[in-house]
C-alpha cells in the first residue's frame, strides 16, 4: 500500500450518496437465494460477480440500472432487509472509515413484488442504523427514493411515505430515468416535502443535458443535486453561478459516471472543476458491491485521474459534513473526527 493509499484509508469520510440496493454482498446474495428457493444465474461467487457487478463501462444508465436485478431479487425478509443494512454500514465503517453516512433507497423499487410492508421495512432499516451507531463512532440517515420510471402515483404514494415518516429519515430524493420523466412533472407535489421541511436532494445532469439541471434547481429547488455532471456543459457558466447561488451541494460520484458512460474517461469528469469554480462538492462510491468501488477507490481514483490534491478531498468531506441532511447537533459531534488534511 503507498503512502497515498494509506493516508486515505485512514481518513475519516463523510457519504451522502450511497444506495442500500447497492450494498448487497455477493455472498449474501447465494445465501440468501439458497435459503429462499430464489432463481440466480449461477451460485458460483465468482461467476456471478461477472453478472451482478461491473467490470467496465455499461452503454448507457438505463443498462446499468438493470444491474440491480439480482441485488434487488433478494430483499425478500425483514431479516434480509436486516442483514444487509447492517454490512452496508460495517463495510462503511470498518473498511473504509466512513462517520457520517446517508444510505438511500427506494421503497417501491426495492419492495416491488415482495411481500414486505413499507412501513416496517423502514422501522428494520432505522433500528438496524440506530444499533449500529450506538456501538461504533458513526452517524447514519435515511433518505427516501421516489423512482421516477414506476409513474407519479409511486412518487405520490412515497412522498407522503416520506411525510409521515418524518421523524425517521434525513431526507428525500428522486431517482433514475430523469430524460422521460423531467423535473417540472414533479414541481407540485413536492410542495409536500418542503411543507415539512424534509430536505431535497435530487438525481439530476447525470445523461442528458445541463438544461435538466436548471430545471430541477428552478422546479424542485433541491438542497443537493446527484451527479451534477451535464452542469459544466452549460456554456454561459450560468448553471454553475446558480448552483453556488442557491448553497447547493453537488454529490459527485465519478468512478459511476464512468461506467455510465456519463464521462469518457475519468480525466474528463468535471469534479476538480467544480472545486475550482467554489461549488460546494461531497465525493460519493454510489452503489459500491454493483460497481466494484468503495470511497478508498474514489478518493484514489479522484487524486490520481482527476487531478485533486489531498486538501481537495478534504473540502470535499468538509462540503459533504455541512451539506449532511442530519441534525445540526449530529453533524456537529461528527465534525470531532475531521480533522484538516495536508495538501
Amino acid at each position: 500500500m503507498t503512502e497515498l493509499e494509506t493516508a486515505i484509508k485512514t481518513m475519516p469520510k463523510v457519504e451522502l450518496h450511497r444506495h442500500l440496493e447497492g450494498c448487497v454482498r455477493i455472498p449474501t446474495i447465494i445465501r440468501t437465494a439458497l435459503r429462499h428457493n430464489l432463481k440466480l444465474p449461477t451460485f458460483d461467487a465468482a461467476e456471478l460477480s461477472k453478472t451482478a457487478r461491473l467490470s467496465g463501462p455499461m452503454d448507457s444508465l438505463t443498462e446499468v440500472l438493470k444491474m440491480f436485478e439480482i441485488a434487488q431479487s433478494v430483499f425478500v425478509s425483514y431479516g434480509v432487509v436486516e442483514e444487509i443494512t447492517r454490512q452496508a454500514l460495517e463495510d462503511a465503517y470498518r473498511k473504509e472509515n466512513v462517520r457520517l453516512l446517508e444510505l438511500r433507497y427506494s421503497p417501491d423499487f426495492m419492495l416491488k413484488g415482495k411481500d414486505l410492508d413499507w412501513q416496517k421495512t423502514l422501522e428494520v432499516i432505522a433500528s438496524a442504523a440506530h444499533s449500529f451507531q450506538r456501538k461504533y463512532p458513526v452517524f447514519t440517515g435515511i433518505i427516501i427514493i421516489a423512482s421516477r420510471s414506476y409513474g407519479m402515483d409511486s412518487v405520490l404514494k412515497t412522498i407522503d411515505f416520506a411525510v409521515k415518516n418524518k421523524a425517521l429519515i434525513a431526507g428525500f430524493d428522486f431517482a433514475d430515468d430523469e430524460i422521460n420523466y423531467p423535473a417540472a412533472l414533479y414541481a407540485e407535489a413536492v410542495k409536500k416535502l418542503h411543507e415539512a421541511e424534509i430536505p431535497l436532494t435530487i438525481h439530476s445532469g447525470e445523461e442528458g443535458r445541463f438544461g435538466q439541471v436548471l430545471d430541477a434547481i428552478n422546479f424542485l429547488a433541491p438542497r443537493r443535486i446527484g451527479h451534477g455532471v451535464k452542469a459544466i456543459e452549460d456554456p454561459s457558466g450560468r448553471t454553475i453561478e446558480l448552483i453556488k447561488e442557491k448553497g447547493i451541494t453537488i454529490e459527485t460520484n465519478p468512478y459511476s459516471n464512468y461506467l455510465t458512460r456519463a464521462v469518457a474517461r475519468l480525466e474528463d469528469h468535471p469534479l476538480k472543476k467544480f472545486i475550482e469554480a467554489g461549488v460546494s462538492v461531497s465525493i460519493g462510491a454510489d452503489d459500491p458491491e454493483i460497481l466494484d468501488t468503495d470511497l478508498n477507490k474514489e478518493y484514489l481514483l479522484a487524486v490520481e485521474k482527476t487531478g485533486l490534491s489531498t486538501a481537495d478531498l478534504a473540502y470535499a468531506n468538509k462540503c459533504a459534513l455541512a451539506a449532511s441532511f442530519l441534525p445540526p447537533d449530529k453533524k456537529q459531534e461528527a465534525a470531532k473526527w475531521f480533522a484538516p488534511q495536508g495538501s
